[in-house]
C-alpha cells in the first residue's frame, strides 16, 4: 500500500513562521536593561574616593560640593572652600552609547578652566573581564587627559583596549559626548529653581534646566525663562558681568527682564534694576528682535549713574539672544547621514567581506567542494573567531536586545549578528552556524569520521533527552536574564573564550572541554550544549513550519512571564 503523503499548508506555514518571529522579537524586547532597576545616578554625587586626582591634588584634603551646579558639575573644594576641579558623570548624556552589552559609565575631573585632568571608569553593563581589562590598561585613560571643553580635533585617533573595543570605546565615546556642545558657564553656574520665577509664573509646576521651558501642573507650555549666564558671562560693566533672566510668552515675545546675579557692585547694580525706563527699551520684543538691536544706535545711553553698568547688560542682552538664535538655527533639523559617524577598522571591513563571501560561495555551490570547504573553516577560525572574537552569544543578544545595537562602534559585529538572526527567517536556512561561526568551523574539522577509533556514538535515548539540553538552558537563560538584568551570560557559553586577551581561564578550559567532546561526538557542542544555535534554529523555516511546536508554547509562556514581572516591578 502505497504511503499517503504529507499534506503541506504554504500559507499557514508562512503566517505561523511570521507570528514565531514576531513572537522572538517580542522577547528579546521584553528583555530588561540592566540600569532599570538600580537607583539612577544622574544628579547624585559622586563619592570623593571614587575620583581619580593627580597627584598635585591627591595630596590635599578634598571634599565635594552637595549640589550639581546648572552645567551638572560637582565642585572639587579644598580645605579653604577653593574651587581646584569640577566633577562630572558622563551618564546619562552618554545613555545611548552601547558597548558590548550596554552603556557605560565614567567620572571626568576638570581643571577650573574646563581641561579634562583625569577619567575614571566607575561602572559598566558590559561583562567583567572587558572592564578589568580596560581598568587596567592606563595608556588608555592618558588619551584624555588635556583635552579641553568640546572634544579633540575631528581627526584624533582613540586607541581601543585589546580584546575590550566595543567597552573602551563606548567609554571614549560617552565622554565626548558629555563636553560637546557650548562651553558651559563657570561664572554663572547655578541653576533656576522654580521659587525664582513664581512671581512671573504663579501657575509654574516646573522649568526645564536646559530649554528653560515652563510647564503648570497639567503639562501645558505657559512660557519660558531665558537665562544669558551660559550664553553670555564675557561682558563686563564696572567690575564684572552681570547674568539676566528674560521671560518669553508662549508668543516669542519678552515681556520681563531683570537681573539675577551680577559682578558688578551696589549700588550700581540696583540703580539699573530699579530703571523701568530702561527695562522698557528692550521688553515687548522677539529673541530675534533683541539679537538684531543696536543699543548705540537706538540711543541706549544707560542709567544715570552707572553707566558701564547698564551698558553691559544692554550688550548682554544681545549678545546673549544673538548666541541662542545661532543655536537654535544650528541645531541639527534632520539627522545626519547614518553611515557618517560608524566607526571603521581593517577588523570590521574584513568580517564583512567575509560575510558577503560566504553569501557567494553558498549560492555558487563552492562548499560542495570538501577541500575548498575545509580551507574556508580554517579561515572563518582564524579570522572571525581567534583574531577578531566576532561571534554572536546570548550576552551580546541579550545585551543588544536591551540597550541597542552598537552598530556604530563595532559594525562587523552587528553584521555578523544581522545575518544570524535574519538568516533563518529569511531563506531557510542557518547561515551563521553553517558557515560564519568560527566554533562551530573547528568543530566541523574536527569532527570523527564514523569509521574512525575516536568515534562515538550516544544511545537513542540519551541522545533525544541531550538534544533538550541548549533549549532548557536558553528558558534558564531567559528567566534569569528577566529577573536580574545585570546577570553576566558570557560564561554561560564558551565563545568568550575567543577574547583570550582578556578571558579568564575558566572561560579557556570551557571553550576546550567543549571542542575535546566534539572531536569524539560529532558536532557535539552544537547538536547537545548551545543554546544560541537553538534560538537560531527555532527561528529557521522548515517545511514543519506550518505545526505548532512545544518551543511555541514554551516561548508564549517565557513571553508573559516577562510581561507580569515586568508589571509587578
Amino acid at each position: 500500500m502505497a504511503k499517503k503523503p504529507i499534506q503541506r499548508y504554504p500559507l499557514r506555514a508562512a503566517t505561523t513562521h511570521v507570528i514565531r518571529t514576531c513572537l522572538v522579537v517580542a522577547l528579546l524586547l521584553a528583555i530588561p536593561k540592566p540600569a532599570q532597576r538600580s537607583t539612577d545616578s544622574a544628579g547624585l554625587a559622586p563619592s570623593i574616593d571614587a575620583i581619580e586626582f593627580p597627584p598635585d591634588l591627591a595630596s590635599k584634603i578634598l571634599h565635594l560640593d552637595v549640589e550639581p551646579d546648572t552645567n551638572e558639575m560637582w565642585r572639587v573644594l579644598d580645605e579653604s572652600e577653593n574651587t581646584v576641579g569640577l566633577v562630572a558623570r558622563t551618564l546619562p548624556a552618554a545613555k545611548d552609547v552601547i558597548g558590548y552589552r550596554g552603556p557605560t559609565e565614567a567620572l571626568l575631573l576638570f581643571t577650573p578652566e574646563l581641561q579634562l585632568n583625569s577619567v575614571t571608569l566607575l561602572k559598566s553593563a558590559d561583562t567583567e573581564e572587558h572592564v578589568a581589562a580596560v581598568k587596567a590598561d592606563r595608556d588608555f585613560f592618558r588619551q584624555f587627559e588635556a583635552w579641553d571643553w568640546g572634544g579633540p580635533e575631528a581627526d584624533t585617533r582613540i586607541d581601543a583596549v585589546s580584546g575590550a573595543t566595543l567597552t573602551s570605546l563606548a567609554l571614549a565615546e560617552g565622554i565626548i559626548k558629555r563636553i560637546g556642545g557650548e562651553r558651559p558657564s563657570l561664572v554663572f553656574s547655578k541653576p533656576i529653581t522654580l521659587d525664582e520665577i513664581l512671581d512671573w509664573f504663579p501657575e509654574a509646576s516646573n522649568i526645564d534646566g536646559t530649554s528653560g521651558k515652563v510647564r503648570d501642573k497639567s503639562g501645558k507650555w505657559i512660557g519660558t525663562v531665558l537665562r544669558t549666564g551660559p550664553l553670555s558671562d564675557d561682558l563686563s560693566g564696572y567690575q564684572g558681568p552681570t547674568e539676566l533672566l528674560l521671560r518669553i510668552d508662549t508668543g516669542g515675545k519678552v515681556d520681563g527682564i531683570r537681573i539675577r546675579a551680577s559682578y558688578d557692585n551696589e549700588p550700581y547694580v540696583d540703580y539699573v534694576r530699579t530703571e523701568a525706563g530702561f527695562w522698557a527699551i528692550f521688553e515687548n520684543l522677539t529673541i530675534a528682535e533683541l539679537s538684531e538691536f543696536d543699543p548705540q544706535a537706538a540711543g541706549v545711553e544707560g542709567v544715570s549713574g552707572a553707566t558701564m553698568t547698564s551698558l553691559a547688560v544692554a550688550d548682554t542682552l544681545v549678545e546673549a539672544t544673538r548666541r541662542a538664535q545661532q543655536q537654535q538655527a544650528t541645531s541639527p533639523t534632520a539627522a545626519p547621514r547614518w553611515s557618517g559617524s560608524i566607526r571603521w577598522t581593517t577588523a570590521d571591513v574584513i568580517t564583512i567581506l567575509t560575510i558577503l563571501l560566504a553569501v557567494m560561495l553558498k549560492y555558487s555551490g563552492a562548499f560542495r567542494n570538501r577541500t575548498f570547504r575545509r580551507i574556508w573553516l580554517i579561515w572563518v577560525a582564524t579570522t572571525i573567531g581567534i583574531w577578531l572574537g566576532n561571534l554572536l552569544s546570548m550576552a551580546l543578544v541579550a545585551g543588544w536586545s536591551a540597550e541597542g545595537i552598537a552598530w556604530r562602534l563595532a559594525p562587523g559585529l552587528a553584521a555578523i549578528a544581522c545575518v544570524a538572526m535574519l538568516g533563518p527567517p529569511l531563506t531557510k536556512s542557518n547561515p551563521y552556524c553553517n558557515h560564519l561561526c568560527p566554533h562551530g568551523a573547528i568543530q566541523q574539522l574536527i569532527r570523527p569520521h564514523h569509521k574512525s577509533g575516536r568515534y562515538r556514538k550516544l544511545k537513542p535515548n540519551l541522545s533525544r533527552f541531550l538534544r533538550y539540553v541548549p533549549g532548557l538552558t536558553l528558558c534558564i537563560a531567559y528567566i534569569a536574564l528577566v529577573m536580574f538584568p545585570s546577570i553576566d551570560l558570557a560564561s554561560w557559553e564558551p565563545f568568550h573564550a575567543y577574547l583570550f586577551r582578556i578571558t579568564g581561564w575558566g572561560s579557556l578550559v570551557f571553550a576546550f572541554a567543549t571542542l575535546a567532546i566534539s572531536a569524539v561526538l560529532p558536532m557535539g557542542y552544537c547538536r547537545f550544549g548551545c543554546p544560541t544555535g537553538r534560538l537560531l534554529d527555532y527561528l529557521k523555516r522548515t517545511a514543519r513550519s506550518d505545526r505548532l511546536q512545544v518551543g511555541d508554547a514554551v516561548a508564549s509562556s517565557l513571553l508573559i512571564f516577562a510581561l507580569l514581572i515586568q508589571y509587578w516591578q
